[in-house]
């Protein structure tokens, strides 16, 4: 309530007509403060399940409010918990920077952008540290990671919301350590150094967010629904360093736009067509006379050379013989088209391609995501813990029984199944058909007894 008129207050323009009514109210908590409630109750969750305490990984005798940062053994997991924290301090510096002028609304923007970072890339990019059942030292970083960033997000927030941070602070905090300051706001505003910001991290990583965002664009421009794989997505940046840093993340590429291969092209031309056309509406008054000239040198250009240049804010020299005119983004309109069976995205220097064929394996393993998501819908309405085991069954023909056998593996380990059998269980605890690729499957579940 308090809180939800608090940010709204907080993040809107002064100079406008405040918004104001339940309908207003609604889409803050929906756009903020649920998402800010689904991270702290994720991490809560696990941390309750696992039993875990600040304390076990930094000894007690770590003094309250010291960086605390363990480091995970496995390379990409370790860089992903680094850009967090490079994130966090990021927002820092623009916040504190936006509250020294009064902008409440630039410091919203900034909370609210590494809130989208936070939970729709690092918790959901790690999400598997803290489902595994052992307890080894990536686990260990990942919660080390997370609860000391949530930490200091949550005194960062604490101004503008003080109820829901005081809430969140009393559980991760005080309820851990009796030396902590009683409440989050005895605590000091948190800091951070701009002088030592690791900004090639934060430029790799807001590029792969960036191209990961493009590709599932394209292939919802071609109406793929994103648990359906395919063969590989083609990206085109523009510099060497960009190139290079999609090259090494490309892991993570294939499994956010759910593609079996990332390829690095140099030439967007291998991706699209460009076709420029002038934009008659400003140029016929702007240079009279001269275009019909001017559309005829522009039709003798380089489209895609053309195109570069004016998508990275330069303008074209074009020659008309007695004299060269200049002609910004605004003057010539650019037409991009997809090169057959591609479909593209492009975005802040981004281009990226999807081919949307899709091969027999491939169908099946759309079918395999598709029932992973059925069975796992099943146990929340069995109301199976996030940690029980469970046997599965099934009744399936043709091309999706097929799958459930080449893509067993698969199954069973993201719906935590010990067993699974192609008969219906005769005892399960739940039982449901669900349809997958217009055929009907039976899926039986119950808990397995350990």
């Amino acid at each position: 309530g308090a809180d939800t008129m608090r940010w709204l207050y907080a993040s809107c323009k002064p100079e406008q007509n405040l918004r104001f009514g339940y309908h207003v109210g609604d889409e803050t908590r929906r756009r903020f403060l649920i998402p800010l409630w689904n991270v702290y109750s994720f991490f809560v969750s696990y941390a309750q399940l696992d039993n875990w305490q600040p304390n076990a990984d930094f000894g007690s005798d770590t003094p309250y409010g010291t960086r605390r940062t363990l480091q995970s053994p496995n390379p990409a997991h370790a860089q992903m918990d680094k850009w967090i924290v490079e994130r966090l301090a990021e927002t820092t510096l623009a916040v504190r920077a936006a509250l020294d002028v009064y902008d409440s609304e630039k410091a919203t923007q900034n909370l609210e952008a590494f809130l989208d970072d936070l939970s729709n890339w690092y918790v959901r990019r790690s999400r598997r540290r803290f489902w595994k059942s052992e307890a080894d030292a990536d686990k260990a970083a990942a919660y080390a990671t997370l609860y000391d960033v949530l930490v200091e997000y949550v005194k960062l927030l604490a101004p503008f919301i003080p109820f829901v941070t005081e809430a969140m602070y009393q559980n991760l905090v005080r309820s851990v350590d009796e030396e902590a300051p009683a409440s989050v706001h005895h605590c000091f505003y948190p800091q951070a150094e701009a002088a030592v910001l690791d900004q090639a991290l934060l430029a790799k990583m807001r590029l792969a967010i960036v191209t990961a965002g493009l590709g599932r664009a394209a292939r919802g421009a071609a109406d793929v629904k994103l648990r359906q794989p395919l063969a590989r997505a083609r990206v085109n940046v523009g510099s060497q360093q960009e190139q290079a840093d999609l090259a090494e993340l490309a892991g993570v590429l294939q499994e956010e736009i759910n593609v079996k291969e990332i390829e690095i092209v140099s030439e967007v031309g291998e991706l699209v067509d460009y076709k420029l056309l002038p934009n008659s509406r400003v140029l016929g008054p702007k240079f009279g006379p001269d275009f019909p000239r001017i559309r005829k040198a522009l039709a003798g250009l380089d489209p895609a050379q053309a195109a570069r240049q004016l998508q990275s804010g330069q303008s074209l020299k074009v020659d008309l013989g007695d004299k060269v005119v200049e002609l910004t983004d605004e003057d010539v309109l650019v037409q991009t088209e997809a090169r057959g069976g591609l479909a593209v995205a492009s975005d802040k220097g981004v281009t990226v391609a999807v081919d949307t064929e899709l091969t027999p394996e491939l169908v099946q393993e759309g079918y395999a995501r598709d029932l992973v998501r059925a069975i796992n819908n099943m146990r929340k309405d069995a109301g199976l813990e996030i940690s029980d085991r469970i046997d599965l069954g099934y009744a399936a023909n043709g091309e999706v029984g097929e799958a459930l056998v080449n893509f067993a593996d698969y199954v069973q380990q993201e719906t935590l199944a010990v067993t699974l059998t192609a008969v219906p269980l005769p005892n399960a605890d739940f039982q449901q058909t669900v349809n997958v690729g217009g055929q009907d499957v039976v899926l039986s579940l119950r808990k397995t007894a350990v």
